[in-house]
């Protein structure tokens, strides 16, 4: 946090406090009003206000100073109107009120108390002079308007000057009497310095005196100087304000437990704009991804990092959404021209992560201080490798490609485009949300966005924990009777098959991913185009040919799924049967017992079916290429299976889903080779049945 607000104050001149970059929208084409006070008669002498245009020679006298845009109060003397302007009323009552409410501040009076300033006087007659209610602010109020045309809408910015005795003055190096700027006064410096930082002492602190400070360590600054307790957290969190969370904290000794300077308080504030970059929101949740290098900060590193943060203001070509600010950010820098930067983004790029429901600045969902990238790359990569092999390749027994379906989008010829849309994809939400169940946007703790900091930590997933959150989305997708778009299925498929591809699945005693096949294996066609059962037993086979599938009970599960959602797609599709046999065997629902059911009667309804199918392969049952191995496999129904509840079931809604494709593929790939269109590559599908 102190990091960002190093980089922001580096970036506005250097100045910890005051913002003089801030004022750049108003120089040129903003006015300057500025009100005169003598105070070195026996009472104040307040002119008539003067307007001239502001220029950029003006900017330092003003010592103008706020936080971060939308957040809070002008900490300065100086204040300031709309960017996009205010009329006369509006510098009248606005900016004007502004004026005199920050004479009013507890901490900007503290400077005329005992542990005060020396020239705490002139707060005192600030103070006085705009008095609400005073005949002095209604008469400048009346000025002003007389003074500004009312129709003119022009960005303001309102300011003090004083004529004071420097004789009074406890550090100045003059004498005599002069006008002074805000800049050139030092106690309005002080009191601007305890109006900015009053918060990170006393804020949502309610028992003792009320403020939380002491003498200790800083943690940022290691050394031992002024702490607080109550610094603005740029994330939302604070340490005091929930002291139900945390049993025995007393909140004005909060300093102890987070010992923070004064002035590194401020970096806080300070980062704030930065950090509010960093932060994709979507589902209910906030995720914060803010990047550091690990090491010593260099030259290189804070440009870099300050450049890549602000690359976030700009839309990506990989996120609509506009967020993934960790890979937008990593993409940023890896693709540098600066040699030295690209390596710097692969071995020292790091992320402190965290995961929050939106609003709630109590309860975190999942951190991870020292995310590094590799792991994201790791996976990216591997999904890159799935989408681009069989398991989305039509002619090799696997499903195919969709537009608009997350993880089934990817397969683009430029196998780099791939895996860098697939990186924007795990670290955005969307290759988890893909394939687990749904969240409301009100649920606090959603374990998806636990999950994704697993990943990116390099923690590997359950496959018993993945098979559940399968089955529930499948469960989502069917509400209402429908069968859910077999689509969900095939993005399931590609999320366990990346998640073992990249070392991030255990529980499984085999791995999901086909074996490696030649470029020769996978370009030529060894099976019969012109002949739908010789398709569609290729297609089988090649869907069955990974070693998840070796498992007898696993393989028996899919096969029957297969056999179901081909009886099915039969029944639908050729005999025009309005609820065919997978309307009642749902998947998520599945026991052995229904399975058996369900194969039974496929069983029995292919051998029917096939007296009078019109295609001759299916003469004396219908598939017999499902069937055949089915029997190869098992002898014993599935009641004898031995396999665990939801193991069984997401074989078979991968069989099914299959199964239900089998003869459309079939249909497709067959027609390509009527038209002499073999070796056309298969254009990416847009339906969702």
């Amino acid at each position: 946090m102190a990091l960002y607000g190093v980089l922001a104050v580096a970036e506005s001149g250097g100045e910890l406090y005051g913002t003089d970059s801030k004022l750049e929208p108003f120089v040129d084409d903003g006015r300057l009003v500025t009100i005169d006070i003598d105070l070195t008669g026996e009472v104040p002498d307040v002119s008539d206000p003067k307007v001239d245009t502001l220029r950029a020679e003006d900017v330092p006298n003003l010592r103008y100073a706020h936080k971060s845009s939308g957040r809070g109060a002008k900490y300065s003397l100086t204040q300031i109107g709309s960017k996009n302007g205010n009329d006369a009323a509006g510098v009248a009552s606005t900016i004007l009120g502004r004026v005199r409410s920050w004479t009013t501040q507890d901490s900007v009076l503290s400077v005329t108390g005992e542990d005060g300033h020396p020239d705490g006087w002139i707060v005192e007659e600030l103070a006085a002079i705009f008095e609400k209610g005073s005949d002095t602010l209604e008469t400048l109020e009346e000025a002003i308007k007389a003074l500004l045309p009312p129709d003119e809408s022009l960005p303001t910015v309102v300011t003090i000057r004083l004529r004071l005795d420097a004789d009074r003055l406890s550090q100045s190096e003059e004498s005599g009497t002069r006008w002074f700027w805000p800049a050139e006064l030092d106690v309005l410096e002080e009191a601007m310095k305890r109006y900015a930082t009053a918060n990170a002492a006393d804020k949502n602190v309610e028992s003792g005196d009320g403020i939380s400070e002491g003498e200790s360590v800083g943690l940022v600054t290691d050394r031992v100087e002024r702490v607080v307790g109550t610094p603005d957290n740029p994330i939302g969190v604070f340490s005091v304000k929930h002291p139900d969370a945390q049993p025995g904290l007393r909140q004005d000794q909060s300093w102890r437990n987070y010992p923070v300077g004064a002035d590194t308080a401020m970096l806080f504030s300070k980062g704030q704009d930065l950090v509010e970059m960093c932060v994709l929101r979507r589902g209910g949740v906030e995720t914060y991804a803010l990047p550091y290098f690990a090491g010593e900060l260099t030259p290189l590193k804070a440009q870099s990092l300050y450049g890549a943060i602000q690359s976030l203001d700009y839309e990506s070509d990989y996120d609509e959404s506009g967020g993934s600010p960790m890979a937008r950010v990593t993409y940023e820098l890896r693709e540098s021209e600066n040699e030295a930067l690209q390596k710097l983004a692969d071995t020292e790029l790091r992320f402190y992560t965290i995961t929050l429901p939106i609003g709630d600045d109590k309860n975190v969902i999942a951190e991870e201080p020292a995310a590094p990238v590799y792991w994201v790359s790791e996976l990216a990569d591997a999904l890159a490798q799935t989408v681009h092999g069989p398991t989305l390749n039509p002619e090799q027994g696997g499903f195919a490609p969709y537009n608009n379906w997350s993880l089934l989008e990817l397969a683009t010829e430029d196998f780099e485009e791939a895996r860098k849309f697939g990186f924007y994809r795990i670290v955005g939400h969307q290759f988890t949300d893909s394939a687990f169940a749904y969240r409301g946007d009100d649920e606090g703790d959603d374990f998806r966005r636990v999950v994704d900091h697993r990943l990116i930590a390099g923690v590997p997933l359950n496959a018993s924990m993945l098979f559940d959150e399968y089955l529930r989305r499948y469960h989502d997708e069917s509400e209402g009777g429908d069968l859910p778009p077999h689509q969900i299925v095939a993005q399931q498929l590609v999320h366990l098959e990346t998640l073992s591809r990249a070392g991030l699945l255990n529980g499984l005693d085999v791995p999901i991913e086909p074996p490696t096949m030649t470029t020769e294996t996978v370009t030529e066609t060894d099976f019969d185009a012109t002949s739908l059962s010789a398709i569609r037993e290729h297609r089988l086979e090649s869907f069955l040919d990974r070693p998840l599938f070796e498992a007898p009970a696993r393989r028996a599960a899919a096969l029957a799924g297969v056999l179901v959602g081909q009886v099915s797609w039969h029944q639908e599709s050729e005999r025009n049967i309005g609820r065919p046999l997978d309307a009642q065997t749902k998947g998520d629902q599945l026991t052995k017992n229904s399975l058996e059911n369900a194969l039974t009667s496929a069983l029995e309804k292919a051998k029917v079916y096939a007296l009078d199918s019109e295609y001759r392969s299916d003469r004396d049952m219908l598939f017999p290429e499902t069937v055949d191995r089915l029997l190869e496999t098992t002898e014993d129904m599935p009641s004898a299976w031995p396999i665990e509840k939801r193991e069984l079931q997401f074989c078979y809604v991968l069989g099914h889903a299959h199964g239900r494709r089998s003869m459309p593929i079939a249909f497709d790939l067959h027609e390509k080779e009527d038209e002499g269109d073999q070796g056309a590559e298969e254009p990416a599908e847009n339906t969702a049945n």
